[in-house]
């Protein structure tokens, strides 16, 4: 039943993950226990010595920006390294970016809904007479724009 090919070590290691005794594998084997516990024993101290490897950690500890990231003059020398001139379409990068042709004028938001305008205005140093000013002429175009909706309404 026995190869001349087979390897004790191996036979032993393989009966004792099928879940053999120690003394069943030496009567098998043709070993003595003692002979059996020092393979097993052995394999599992050389188990436990070997480093485990992670091969996406070992690749990422050997990028060299992996402490800190590329300077702009070196991030820039890598993508014109990387891409051809052509592959890259700076307009659409562009596109969403505001470039406007003129200056954009500042808007006047406190007749806005949900403004507090009283606030604005007092962190603006504005006088409270100013202020109610401000709320009374808000008051008025609130009335004409109901009235002209009735109107608009009925007609």
């Amino acid at each position: 039943m026995e190869n001349e090919d087979s390897d004790p070590t191996n036979d032993v290691l393989f009966m004792d993950g099928l879940g053999f005794s120690e003394e069943n594998i030496a009567k098998l084997k043709h070993m003595s226990i003692i002979e059996v516990r020092e393979i097993i024993n052995s394999t599992k101290v050389n188990i436990s010595n070997k480093k485990k490897q992670n091969t996406i950690r070992d690749l990422g500890n050997q990028n060299k920006w992996k402490d800190a990231p590329p300077s702009p003059i070196e991030a820039k020398e890598i993508g014109e390294e990387t891409w051809a001139e052509n592959e890259i379409n700076e307009q659409e990068y562009y596109e969403t970016m505001t470039k406007p042709s003129k200056e954009i004028t500042k808007v006047d938001r406190s007749d806005r809904i949900g403004e507090d305008t009283e606030l604005e205005l007092r962190l603006k140093n504005v006088s409270s007479e100013d202020v109610m000013k401000k709320i009374n002429s808000r008051e008025e175009w609130k009335d004409m724009i109901e009235e002209l909706d009735d109107f608009l309404d009925d007609s």
